[in-house]
């Protein structure tokens, strides 16, 4: 194994106390030296011009061991491999050659290695947190908004209007306020059969009490939709004998409804587990098309998810 370079090459190597080389990394080091094909020239003139050595600067790390790294110059690569340690007692030696080149990942404009110390965030890393939905990066409002989270959602239209009309955050802040008007449009329709429902089940529920136990209640009950006879006054004295005497004809309503609504309950329970929401999930395509139809200019993406995520009682208030 013998290469002689024509030109004089600089290897940076990392040279540690402990000898950490082995027969992996003579084959690395001989792969990075690797001479390479002249491209004019005769024969003769290739073999006088043998390509140099590529020079790369490598540093040894080691998660135990800590490393020391200098410079050293080599003629050849003979020369080179001389200088190194036995590499017969180690076997994963290459594993620890990484290239210096590898750029530090950094988060918020701080280097990675001033974010923690001794496992906790430092002083200059705290200051960088963002403190509102405005100050976050495009990629956390991306990812916020695809959770349905309604200012992140407000954050990619704002930042699109800013992109399409070319225009600063508060100018782009009054558009979106007027995109949010829009999509308010026919909310309180959409919304009524959910309060329809609502009101129903509410005064039904309340309703039955005085119907089966309030003697008034029963009597102008009885006289309009039963017409049977009721049993005399003496059994009609405590609130129990009321409730009775009108058990007779409550018991089939009251039983027929309760097990009508058991019936729904278990169908809505089969729903969820389809995710299937018919009429939640119509009015909610009905409106954000009407969204995106009415600003044909911006992202649909955006827009829908801005749609779907304002509730139907009223709109969420926002914050900065």
């Amino acid at each position: 194994m013998s290469l002689v370079f024509g030109a004089r090459s600089k290897v940076m190597i990392g040279i540690t106390s402990s000898r950490l080389l082995s027969t992996n990394s003579l084959r690395a080091f001989q792969t990075l030296s690797a001479p390479k094909k002249a491209t004019s020239g005769d024969n003769e003139n290739k073999r006088s011009h043998a390509a140099s050595a590529v020079v790369g600067q490598w540093k040894l790390t080691s998660p135990i061991i800590q490393s020391v790294t200098t410079t050293v110059q080599f003629s050849s690569l003979s020369a080179m491999i001389a200088r190194m340690p036995s590499p017969s007692s180690y076997q994963n030696a290459a594993k620890l050659f990484v290239p210096t080149t590898t750029t530090t990942r950094s988060m918020a404009g701080v280097p990675e290695s001033h974010q923690f110390r001794d496992g906790k965030p430092t002083l200059e890393y705290a200051k960088k947190l963002p403190k509102t939905f405005a100050s976050m990066t495009n990629e956390q409002i991306l990812h916020f908004s695809e959770l349905g989270i309604p200012e992140a959602c407000r954050e990619c239209i704002v930042r699109d209007v800013m992109v399409v009309d070319q225009v600063e955050y508060d100018e782009a802040m009054k558009v979106f306020k007027e995109i949010a008007k829009t999509n308010r449009k026919g909310m309180n329709a959409s919304a009524f059969p959910f309060y329809f429902g609502l009101g129903i089940s509410v005064t039904g529920a309340y309703a039955s009490i005085p119907l089966v136990f309030n003697l008034e209640c029963v009597e102008w009950f009885n006289h309009n939709f039963v017409t049977t006879e009721l049993p005399p006054e003496e059994d009609l004295e405590t609130w129990l004998e009321v409730g009775s005497a009108s058990w007779g004809w409550m018991e089939p309503v009251l039983g027929q409804v309760s097990f009508f609504l058991l019936c729904m309950q278990f169908a809505r329970s089969q729903l969820q587990n389809l995710g299937i929401r018919p009429y939640f999930h119509w009015q909610q395509e009905r409106r954000a098309a009407y969204l995106v139809g009415s600003y044909p200019q911006y992202d649909a993406e955006f827009l829908v998810n801005y749609s779907k995520c304002d509730r139907l009682v009223e709109a969420h208030e926002l914050k900065e």
